[in-house]
C-alpha cells in the first residue's frame, strides 16, 4: 500500500512539472514575417541573445528599423525601443506572433502575423 501511495505521489509530482513546463527561449538570428511578400521586402526581426537587443524592419532594402532591448516576460516577447513597444507571443524558440505592433509609424505589420526562425537571408 506504501508503495502505490509513494508511486502516485511521485506520478503526481513529475506530471506536475511537465504541464507548467513552456518553451520561453528565443534564438539568436532572424525571425521572417510569413506571408505573401517580395523577398526583399518580407519584415524580419532580429534579437541578439546575449544582449537582449532586437531590430524589427520591413524588409533587407529599407533603410529604416527600429530597434532596442527586449525582455521576456510570462511566455511574451515585449520588445521597447524609444519611441514605441512591440509585443510577441513566443510559441515556440522557432516561432514568434505579434499581438501588438505599438504605434510604429512607418509601416504596420498587422497583429496576429507569424515570425519563424530562418538562417537564410531573405
Amino acid at each position: 500500500m506504501k508503495r502505490i501511495i509513494c508511486f502516485l505521489i511521485c506520478l503526481i509530482v513529475t506530471l506536475s512539472f511537465v504541464s507548467c513546463s513552456s518553451d520561453t527561449t528565443v534564438i539568436s538570428g532572424n525571425y521572417y514575417a510569413v506571408g505573401d511578400y517580395e523577398k526583399l521586402m518580407t519584415p524580419y526581426l532580429r534579437l541578439d541573445t546575449n544582449e537582449n537587443k532586437f531590430s524589427l524592419s520591413a524588409g533587407s532594402v529599407i533603410s529604416y528599423e527600429e530597434s532596442g532591448t527586449y525582455e521576456i516576460i510570462d511566455g511574451k516577447l515585449i520588445a521597447t525601443t524609444q519611441s514605441t513597444t512591440f509585443e510577441f507571443e513566443i510559441k515556440n524558440k522557432n516561432s514568434l506572433v505579434l499581438t501588438d505592433n505599438g504605434d510604429y509609424e512607418f509601416f504596420k505589420i498587422p497583429n496576429g502575423t507569424k515570425f519563424v526562425f530562418s538562417k537564410d537571408l531573405k
